[in-house]
């Protein structure tokens, strides 16, 4: 799995914009979908809305467990669950959420629907992306170009990050409206964040692992060369710059 909570540990600013644009008020029934450790549920939850935070992964919900009560709460609703398969009845929440983890759902129009579903008329859908003209999704290239396992991708999280594609999947929404940010990660290189990703980035150590199994020294090689070239474009004073969009809409 990795480290999620090391590499999510600069998501929380982000967390908190979005729960600020989509302008919840106390206690209004929130859904964070894919919620991993629970930043972004933790964060609606201190603001006092009525949360729950589903994910596919147990290991991730017993982290947000101890997320929360380390941030001394505990009422969020911790749900195991699937994005394209929403357990719950329709119309049932105010506000549905997500940040950088519906993105990933390997049928969008499916997990857009759903999000949607869940909600009440006149609720808001929030959630950030990474687009695919960005860092992020040019060292997810990198690293899908040399998969060793042969992995067709039929979707592209990226695609989540363009708002021409957010409106084909979401017709449903109103008011529609997007904004754009950028997470800085200090680090004293691009080599350095390289080392860090290949020991807590779960998705790459993946890849690393299989072709250090298949002996392929010579493809991991390549992987970092195009990994490096991809990060030295968005390094800066010692710091990475990853660029996201936020989308907000009304049911």
């Amino acid at each position: 799995m990795g480290d999620y909570k090391s590499r999510g540990q600069y998501f929380p600013p982000v967390s908190a914009q979005l729960v600020n644009l989509v302008q919840l008020k106390p206690k209004e029934m929130v859904l964070d979908v894919a919620c991993g450790y629970g930043n972004t549920a933790i964060t609606a939850c201190r603001k006092g809305a009525k949360v729950t935070g589903i994910d596919l992964t147990p290991k991730l919900l017993m982290l947000a467990r101890e997320e929360e009560k380390i941030a001394g709460l505990s009422s969020i609703n911790w749900k195991e669950g699937d994005v394209e398969n929403l357990p719950f009845e329709d119309e049932t929440f105010d506000i549905v959420l997500s940040t950088f983890g519906h993105i990933f759902a390997s049928n969008q129009s499916l997990a857009a629907k759903e999000m949607v579903r869940v909600l009440k008329k006149g609720g808001r859908l929030g959630f950030s992306s990474w687009p695919s003209e960005l860092l992020s999704e040019r060292l997810s290239d990198v690293i899908s170009k040399y998969n060793p396992f042969g992995e067709t991708k039929e979707f592209k999280p990226g695609s989540w990050g363009s708002p021409d594609k957010i409106k084909r999947l979401l017709p449903e929404l109103k008011e529609l409206f997007f904004e754009r940010g950028t997470i800085e990660i200090p680090c004293l290189s691009p080599n350095h964040y390289w080392n860090d990703s290949t020991h807590k980035a779960g998705y790459l150590m993946r890849i690393i692992g299989e072709l250090k199994f298949q002996n392929k020294y010579d493809i991991i090689e390549k992987v970092r060369k195009e990994y490096l070239d991809a990060l030295e474009s968005y390094f800066l004073d010692n710091r990475l710059r990853f660029g996201y969009l936020l989308a907000i809409g009304k049911k």
